[in-house]
């Protein structure tokens, strides 16, 4: 038996990774063709500062764009390329008469089944290793657009009036993710009331973590007196130099608010320091936290769902099986995950996160136990 393992597996696997790279090349082409203006564009004015040609500074910027793309997307359709891999490798071996040699050997379909379900599981299990160890250091790749590509602080952005869990509002002409440091710092100190208190610049701010808090470069704060709050009298002139501000508005939470995926690219450790931040969407981060197990159980569900299709003792059509499993495999992907988007705000955010589970799990439990073998 090991031998016939080591053969389904060979096959399985070869089959997996045709579809791998044809799948990834199809997405980055596509996507490619879409923005191929702002990839030349790009890639002319890196030629024209460092040098050399432009058709190898936009080589470049397109696979130093699309490599984490395709390590992201992968997390997502890894579990549609495996059914599809199960179904090539499944429908081959019918076609050559050698899953009928097989039967007739007195080898159950469930026994066949055993080395595939066996890969797909430890497939399906690398994407937990590349949300935790890959996805995390190319957070600012990840983050960026085709558009930001033309100059080198093209990830940077304003932050206009964000709101701490204190009630003040910090903003910045310029936050750089990737050096995690604010240009033209503004924060506005509030009471209880909402009313201003204190009104803080400075022309630079980093983030220290070990403090939790804003580094302040020039910073100097202007304090209203409480006539000028209640009066209208001018504000008191003496400026306090300030060095530095604590708050929860960290280079995390302005990501977070500014772009949804953002939470999705952290690991789990990173995920929980972020949760803990009341100024951070605690129920969506603990959502993100649970689906990643949630997802991969899922698509070894659907996998055992239409596995009877492409195992069975009589004939069938090759073309008829593989429209009805790629229906039910993307069909049933597309339910799961819209289940768990859809009902994210309306339910308890870890069980929002395993009703996909629940729901599926008793389908495929049914389906293969009536399974012919």
């Amino acid at each position: 038996m090991k031998l016939l393992d080591r053969y389904i597996l060979r096959q399985f696997l070869l089959n997996f990774v045709i579809l791998l790279v044809v799948l990834m090349s199809l997405f980055v082409l596509v996507d490619l063709l879409f923005n191929l203006d702002e990839f030349m564009e790009a890639g002319r004015r890196r030629a024209e500062v460092d040098g050399g040609s432009t058709f190898s500074a936009t080589l470049w910027l397109v696979l130093d764009y699309y490599g984490p793309q395709v390590c992201f997307v992968y997390v997502y359709l890894a579990g549609l390329i495996v059914s599809a891999a199960v179904g090539f490798t499944f429908t081959n071996l019918a076609r050559g008469g050698e899953l009928v040699t097989m039967i007739s050997s007195g080898i159950s379909l469930y026994r066949v089944a055993v080395p595939v379900l066996v890969a797909a599981c430890a497939i399906n299990a690398l994407t937990i290793l590349d949300q935790e160890l890959v996805i995390p250091n190319l957070v600012d790749k990840l983050s960026r657009r085709p558009n930001e590509l033309k100059t080198s602080k093209g990830r940077s952005f304003a932050v206009h009036y964000a709101p701490d869990s204190k009630g003040n509002l910090i903003s910045a002409a310029e936050f750089d993710p990737v050096s995690q440091e604010m240009l033209s710092l503004s924060i506005l100190e509030r009471d209880t009331s909402g009313k201003a208190t204190r009104r803080i610049t400075a022309t630079q701010a980093r983030w220290e973590e070990g403090q939790g808090g804003w580094v302040l470069i020039d910073g100097n704060a202007v304090r209203r007196t409480e006539a000028d709050a209640n009066g209208g009298l001018p504000v008191d002139p003496r400026v306090e130099p300030t060095g530095f501000f604590a708050t929860d508005i960290s280079p995390q939470v302005v990501m977070a608010r500014r772009a949804a995926i953002y939470p999705a690219l952290l690991s789990m450790a990173e995920l929980g320091r972020l949760m803990n931040n009341p100024a951070a969407d605690g129920r969506a981060i603990l959502r993100i936290m649970h689906s990643r197990f949630s997802l991969m159980i899922l698509n070894v569900l659907i996998l055992v769902i239409v596995l009877p299709l492409f195992l069975s003792r009589e004939p069938v059509n090759p073309v008829k099986m593989a429209v009805s499993g790629a229906a039910i495999s993307i069909g049933s992907w597309i339910a799961g995950v819209g289940m768990l988007q859809l009902l994210s705000t309306a339910l308890n955010p870890v069980i929002a996160a395993w009703l996909p589970v629940v729901v599926f799990l008793p389908i495929s439990a049914a389906v293969l136990q009536r399974m012919k073998t």
